[in-house]
């Protein structure tokens, strides 16, 4: 089931809010404040996927800076009390993937800059604690339209319970209505890639190397049942048999003058070199050395 929740809030100076400190810590970024030279650095904050700013067509170059952004939106802001900043979290379905996510974040972002002239700072996040579907973004806005001189005009038709209730209303049902237009596009990615995947299933079949595979699992599978193994055992061969074959086959070899490599079933000649002698016995090759020498006197 697709959560949906969104929520707006607003930053003043009347409760020592700054929009650096807000932009840094929900984008992950090092932000210094040019007026007190207090430095906001989240660039260890985990749970941040990827984050940018964005602007109206024809804004500034530098309103994709967070930096410049961000201080200009507080240089903008003259009073005491004034509002630096206005923040959405919205609830991101955990159907989608990251890539999928991402794009519905921009698709909403771009829908209120449309509407509203604003430049903003979009992050995705992850799930960093308990419920593990809630993926989520903040759209963190400027309080004044941004157009090609920069910060301008305030955005009041946002202000006010009475006077935003409107906007937020509208806002709400559009942030819904995108959702549930990126999950049903990639519902429908998802039943053409089953449907093409059962095609080519199908054509496969129809070509018979599915059928001369499941007969040949079906054989080896009757083959396990009825002898225990999935490969054919020659007739007469027992593992009392494999044993004898064994020990025949290392003493010709030994014979031969062929070095065997260690076997885990002879412990006892794993640290011994064996040798032949000249009367074919085999030997350790300690007491053929003795031997030579007794034969020198």
């Amino acid at each position: 089931m697709t959560i949906e929740h969104t929520r707006i809030k607003t930053y003043s100076r009347a409760k020592g809010h700054s929009a650096l400190a807000a932009a840094a810590y929900r984008g992950g970024f090092l932000l210094t404040d040019p007026r007190s030279g207090v430095k906001h650095d989240y660039r260890g904050r985990a749970g941040i996927i990827q984050a940018c700013c964005l602007a109206p067509h024809g804004a500034p170059a530098w309103t994709n800076d967070p930096q410049r952004l961000w201080a200009a939106a507080e240089e903008a802001e003259r009073r005491r009390n004034s509002t630096v900043c206005r923040n959405f979290t919205i609830a991101l379905p955990h159907e989608l993937n990251d890539r999928e996510r991402w794009n519905l974040v921009l698709d909403i972002s771009h829908a209120l800059i449309k509407r509203y002239g604003f430049a903003l700072q979009a992050s995705h996040h992850r799930p960093t604690k308990d419920d593990p579907r809630y993926f989520y973004a903040h759209l963190l806005a400027t309080t004044r339209r941004m157009e090609s001189s920069g910060l301008t005009a305030k955005t009041r038709v946002l202000d006010g319970r009475i006077n935003g209730k409107g906007e937020i209303e509208w806002i709400r049902a559009m942030i819904s209505d995108r959702i549930r237009c990126h999950l049903a596009r990639n519902q429908a990615e998802t039943k053409a890639e089953r449907s093409e995947l059962s095609q080519r299933i199908a054509v496969r079949r129809d070509e018979g190397i599915f059928v001369k595979g499941l007969a040949s699992f079906e054989q080896l599978l009757e083959r396990y049942r009825k002898e225990g193994s999935l490969l054919a055992i020659p007739e007469r061969h027992t593992a009392e048999q494999a044993r004898r074959d064994k020990g025949v086959g290392a003493i010709n070899a030994v014979a031969s003058g062929i070095e065997l490599a260690p076997s885990p079933l002879a412990g006892s000649l794993r640290d011994r070199e064996i040798s032949a002698g000249m009367d074919g016995e085999a030997r350790p090759r300690a007491q053929v050395g003795t031997q030579d020498r007794r034969d020198t006197r």
